[in-house]
């Protein structure tokens, strides 16, 4: 009886590619964000969830994350979620919905943080845009601050369709930083998913003050929402790849097995 057997170099060359598929896609470490401590104001519940929720006044949440991540060049962090907002004030869209991946600078509280926060669109401050924000170093603010001494603003992005006004409705956000040769790249998002709203922007920082982060937060101050319903937050750890090596050491043992397997289906 005749068979047909696939040629050993094509059938490695598919063991192999599929072995750094592989190595690659395990790469990613998402981790869903469920122990939340109030950092401003009071009345936020469900803080041991991954569904918190802010009420009517001025509220600031943060997250520790499960190590802090040294961002070597081509690793990404992204800290992403959705988010339902009930109750925004027409009268009051100024940018006060942020969210923001920090480090906490060797500090105990929520106070003297460094990293980036995004924001909604707004008129705070002149036309109606969605703002970045580099936290100053050194401050003694509270993580979403970002008066004088507190944070600067190193970008923005105007809302589109046509500078839409930011309103009541649901939300998905992101918030991400990959390092590349000359410095940090960040990268805000923020999507109506029930209402034609989208904020979209980049920011390529060179003179960054800080690779690691430990935290992520939230905030809304001034926006009159009778209440925020938040869902959905991880945090994403994104290495360049695995270590050579490592890809390396998984090739040599598929090649090895193979090889094996290849001279004992041979014999007679």
């Amino acid at each position: 009886m005749n068979s047909t057997r696939t040629p050993f170099h094509t059938s490695f060359l598919t063991l192999a590619g599929s072995v750094y598929l592989v190595a690659l896609t395990s790469s990613a470490h998402a981790a869903p964000l469920t122990s939340w401590v109030q950092g401003a104001g009071t009345g936020s519940t469900q803080l041991n969830t991954n569904t918190p929720v802010l009420g009517n006044t001025a509220q600031a949440i943060y997250a520790v994350s499960s190590s802090a991540y040294t961002l070597a060049v081509g690793d990404s962090l992204k800290f992403s979620g959705d988010v339902t907002f009930v109750g925004v004030s027409a009268a009051n869209t100024a940018d006060q919905f942020r969210f923001g991946i920090y480090d906490s600078n060797g500090q105990s509280t929520s106070f003297g943080w460094l990293g980036y926060m995004a924001s909604n669109s707004g008129t705070s401050g002149g036309p109606t845009y969605s703002r970045l924000w580099e936290r100053d170093n050194p401050n003694t603010a509270n993580f979403h601050q970002n008066g004088t001494g507190q944070a600067t603003m190193d970008a923005f992005a105007n809302a589109s369709p046509s500078n839409t006004a930011f309103a009541s409705g649901s939300y998905t956000f992101s918030l991400s930083y990959t390092r590349t040769a000359s410095g940090l790249s960040i990268t805000w998002n923020l999507i109506g998913t029930d209402l034609n709203y989208s904020v979209s922007s980049t920011f390529l920082d060179n003179t960054a003050q800080t690779f690691t982060f430990d935290r992520v937060g939230l905030a809304v101050l001034g926006l009159g929402t009778s209440q925020t319903n938040f869902s959905n937050l991880d945090l994403t750890y994104t290495p360049v790849a695995v270590p050579e090596p490592a890809i390396a050491s998984l090739l040599f043992a598929g090649l090895l097995v193979f090889a094996l397997r290849r001279r004992y289906s041979t014999q007679p």
